[in-house]
């Protein structure tokens, strides 16, 4: 709150090494106003058994892009990827849908996710894929409200 004093002060008492730290605090501070919320997942795929594709995220953005998941997030207490009310970790997705990892990712494209990062690695049988899946924030803003004038009709 007080940026503006520290600054001058520092000014005044010519502290070069204090005014380089406050002049890269503020421009990083003007930057972070810039970015915007974004929705995310991570789908993580292994070969073994045919295909496991996991997910990670927001339960409530995992139902809306796979409706069919629905039930299974809000009757599975217990699972292991079901530890906290809002977000799964690792959630078995085609345990509960028939989509192969290209349908999934393919759907996550057609609803305006894109790639942001990937990975890959493991040994012989414990070989995995990770995508990081990022979209612009979706979620309703407030819109603003617009007021029309009325006058009453003859």
């Amino acid at each position: 709150q007080d940026f503006n004093l520290l600054y001058e002060e520092a000014k005044y008492y010519q502290l070069q090494p204090m005014i380089k730290e406050l002049e890269r605090w503020k421009q990083e501070k003007e930057q972070r106003k810039h970015f915007q919320p974004c929705d995310c997942l991570v789908v993580r795929v292994t070969p073994d058994l045919g295909e496991r594709i996991a997910l990670s995220g927001e339960k409530a953005l995992i139902e809306e892009i796979f409706p069919e998941t629905g039930d299974v997030m809000c009757n599975s207490v217990n699972a292991g990827w079901n530890q906290d009310p809002t977000h799964v970790i690792r959630f078995p997705l085609n345990g509960y849908c028939r989509l192969n990892s290209v349908q999934v990712l393919e759907r996550l494209f057609q609803k305006g996710f894109n790639v942001a990062a990937s990975c890959g690695g493991g040994v012989d049988s414990s070989q995995f894929s990770e995508y990081v899946l990022c979209r612009e924030d979706r979620r309703p803003q407030p819109t603003p409200t617009i007021r029309i004038k009325q006058e009453p009709l003859d």
